[in-house]
């Protein structure tokens, strides 16, 4: 299966490790999305017209469990399947995590500010 990574666990942010040995399967972008900081971390929430920029590993049930934990599943954060659209153009489906708070549309992130950076 595949996480698509926005925040605090791409390849050049502090929680990466998570992911050591997982498979990059590459960049990616997801539509329909809003990036917004929220605390010294970013969410996501459905934003119409809106992109995110990320990156998409390969994960297994185990470690996909693991990163639910991390990420506050069902309570901060909700874990959704998307399409994203890697750099060749190819749409995968893959897991992300999805904000389940408010956000403050003040502390939206713009595309070509992306991608996150801690």
């Amino acid at each position: 299966m595949y996480l698509f990574v926005y925040g605090s666990l791409l390849s050049h942010n502090s929680n990466n490790y998570l992911l050591n040995g997982c498979k990059f399967i590459g960049k990616a972008v997801l539509e329909g999305y809003g990036l917004y900081k929220v605390s010294w971390y970013p969410a996501i929430v459905p934003k119409e017209g809106s992109k995110v920029a990320g990156e998409v590993y390969e994960v297994d049930e185990t470690l996909i469990k693991e990163i639910d934990d991390f990420e506050d599943e069902g309570e901060l954060y909700r874990r959704q399947e998307v399409d994203v659209i890697l750099n060749d153009n190819k749409v995968i489906k893959a897991w992300t995590y999805v904000y389940l708070l408010d956000v403050d549309e003040k502390n939206y992130i713009s595309f070509e500010k992306q991608p996150w950076r801690e």
